[in-house]
């Protein structure tokens, strides 16, 4: 059995490639940016089962607020993944691609600040890394300078993105052409990901000694080699936010330029303002990017080659699993298909209806007519005849014959229409509400006990007096409300009860909406 070399074994061992996305101060903890995620969102990824305040001290830097984001589920993570290897050289490397969202004065950052408000802005307290990380994500407290830094086995990078694609080169570097030059984000990825061990050594010293600017000569050489670039296994997480924005936009340009078997996105430490736009954002990546969804701590940590720094995480975690949610999408796509198609056949059954219907008023109203105008012509020829022969014909004939053609032709013409026309068209707006709400509640039964497990809050929040007033109020209306739909057979009001040309066989039921 041949020996196996050093060189060799170092060349088998698996790259690991964590990319942070904007885990800055603005979007977690500053008060004043536009762009901050809701107080429902941030405790939860930041803090966990803490009750820390995070507003406490206001938009200053606080060591206690640091301290406590550092213990919370983000900063058990980073610790584990970050903090073991810069502790410990002999660890296999990790290289942390901290994307920063990072603007300077000018035309483009003046064009995005009407869209979203001041944010950002270089070396304001904003655009710094978030407070209780930065010894994770900034190791050597050089980040603000330099574009790369080393502590232990902990490689960090520190891109600077100016725009809301991570690929797209900032400003100062796009020139005049029409297609764009690859960015910073671009010449590290193809020198970390499909670069030889030669080539990611010798980067080390380029970008300690000229920054970015040094590698992309390196970096296009790689990418220009015809020989097979894929001599590793590499493993590539991505958090930060948005999940809906710059997550999803730049897992999809992970996936358009580079071969990754194993990708993945953290459902725990990713974060939209909503609940809907980040269950919508993974349902994405997972079915149209093929993306992993990791949850927690642990199984993160273990993608990237460390053990799980907790053995219970629901100690620390309160953020619910992306598997939970994992078939919402598809279960509301196909209430919407159930509830579309039964309202295409109830459609179809109340438009025949309704044409019956006024079939049937067309051939009342032309019958009346024609009697009408009978009766009409009689008491003309009997007016004519009793003129003629008074003794034979008398004057009452002509005035029954005249007066039941006159009812018989003003009951055609107002009243008989008027009627069936009013309680057709009620008849039928009632229909549909009912055969709406019936087709919804039979489309909701088989995935309804699922779709509650799904949107059941992971713990209650502390929110500001008027939020709680008003969701006082908003309680309190509903429970005065009190809307049912009737579930049992005997309580349906099915078609015979909704007096279409005749009275009801059983008394009302209870009208929706009526408070008990």
């Amino acid at each position: 059995m041949s020996r196996v070399t050093e060189s060799q074994r170092i060349s088998e061992e698996p790259r690991y490639v964590l990319l942070t996305e904007c885990l800055q101060n603005d979007f977690f903890l500053n008060t004043e940016c536009r762009l901050r995620l809701p107080d429902t969102i941030v405790p939860q990824m930041l803090l966990g089962t803490s009750r820390f305040n995070l507003h406490a001290e206001g938009n200053a830097p606080s060591t206690a607020r640091a301290a406590a984001i550092a213990a919370g589920p983000l900063g058990v993570f980073l610790g584990a993944a970050v903090g073991a290897r810069r502790d410990d050289a002999e660890l296999s490397p990790l290289h942390v691609l901290n994307l920063r969202d990072w603007h300077v004065p000018g035309s483009t950052y003046d064009a995005e600040r009407r869209l979203y408000g001041t944010h950002c802005e270089e070396r304001t307290w904003g655009a710094e890394y978030l407070e209780g990380l930065t010894d994770f994500l900034d190791p050597t407290a050089t980040g603000a300078t330099d574009d790369y830094a080393e502590a232990g086995a902990a490689r960090v990078y520190h891109v600077r993105s100016d725009s809301v694609f991570d690929f797209k080169p900032r400003a100062e570097q796009r020139g005049t052409r029409r297609k764009f030059r690859a960015s910073e984000l671009e010449d590290v990825l193809d020198i970390v990901l499909q670069g030889s061990d030669d080539d990611v050594q010798r980067v080390r010293g380029l970008l300690s000694a000229g920054g970015f600017p040094a590698i992309h000569d390196l970096a296009r050489e790689i990418d220009s080699r015809d020989a097979p670039q894929k001599p590793h296994t590499v493993y590539v997480a991505v958090i930060g936010v948005y999940t809906d924005i710059k997550v999803t936009t730049l897992l999809a340009g992970l996936r358009t330029r580079y071969d990754l078997p194993n990708l993945a996105v953290s459902d725990t430490f990713t974060a939209s303002p909503s609940l809907e736009r980040h269950l919508a954002a993974l349902d994405f990546s997972a079915r149209v990017l093929g993306v992993d969804i990791v949850h927690g701590i642990g199984d993160l940590a273990a993608y990237l080659g460390t053990p799980p720094p907790v053995t219970d995480e629901s100690t620390i975690v309160t953020r619910t699993s992306y598997a939970r949610y994992r078939s919402y999408m598809q279960d509301k796509q196909n209430v919407l298909a159930f509830q579309d198609e039964k309202l295409q056949q109830y459609l179809a059954l109340t438009e025949r209806r309704s044409l019956e219907v006024y079939e049937r008023i067309k051939q009342a109203n032309t019958f009346l007519l024609v009697f009408g105008a009978t009766f009409l012509a009689l008491t003309l020829v009997f007016a004519i005849l009793g003129a003629i022969r008074p003794s034979t014909f008398h004057w009452q004939l002509v005035a029954i014959t005249g007066g039941v053609g006159l009812i018989q032709l003003v009951s055609a013409f107002f009243s008989k229409p008027v009627r069936d026309l009013q309680q057709n068209l009620t008849n039928l707006a009632v229909f549909k509400m009912v055969l709406e709400s019936h087709s919804l509640k039979t489309a909701l039964a088989p995935t309804s006990r699922r779709l509650k497990r799904s949107v059941s809050f992971t713990r209650p929040m502390k929110l500001p007096p008027q939020e709680r007033r008003s969701t006082y109020c908003s309680s309190k209306y509903r429970r005065s409300r009190r809307l049912t739909v009737p579930t049992s057979r005997a309580s349906r009001p099915w078609p015979s009860q909704l007096a279409i040309g005749r009275p009801p066989r059983h008394p009302p039921t209870r009208a929706v909406g009526t408070a008990r």
